[in-house]
């Protein structure tokens, strides 16, 4: 028994399984949410102190009490964490904050809920008697919603990458993340 082999047949090595490697990051994609993300939330903080209402007087975004988003009888106010102009700030540190996040999902929100006022500011200038409703809104209003669409959209980029696992030898499965 000691004279016979340890194998009858001899061992042919299995061929080589190439695992594919690991791509980089897309840095580019990074640097766009970021830039786009930074934009947006300007927007949303720059309009906040601009002039919201133009007629049938001029009222600035942290003059206007919030409750214009929802009645027609809201009426300037002194206390700045009632206004408009409050609630646009606030999103907008809610968009910067939402970079934190890999999948902009904050920024995101921050952003629809940013068109969501906008619209309710319309819905309140289109009922209140007298006013018309595209010459009446201001420059912050109109400013604060085109940082609420790009602040959707920056949430929206960002780096994702495939990631390769390998399973039993010769088989791939990719998962996106």
């Amino acid at each position: 028994m000691a004279t016979e082999p340890a194998y009858e047949r001899p061992v042919t090595p299995a061929p080589p399984v190439e695992v594919p490697r690991m791509p980089r990051r897309a840095w580019g994609g990074l640097a766009a949410r970021i830039a786009v993300t930074l934009l947006g939330a300007a927007g949303l903080i720059v309009g906040a102190f601009l002039a919201w209402i133009r007629s049938p007087i001029t009222v600035k975004g942290t003059d206007l009490s919030a409750k214009v988003l929802w009645t027609t009888g809201a009426r300037a106010t002194t206390t700045f964490a009632a206004t408009v102009g409050f609630v646009s700030i606030v999103l907008g540190l809610v968009a910067l904050v939402g970079l934190a996040f890999r999948t902009g999902w904050l920024t995101r929100l921050a952003g629809a809920l940013g068109i969501v006022a906008f619209a309710l500011l319309a819905v309140t200038l289109v009922r209140a008697p007298g006013v018309h409703f595209p010459q009446a809104v201001g420059a912050g209003a109109w400013l604060a919603l085109a940082g609420s669409v790009v602040a959707l959209i920056g949430g929206f980029l960002g780096a994702r990458f495939t990631r390769y696992t390998t399973t039993p030898p010769g088989t791939t499965t990719t998962v996106t993340s």
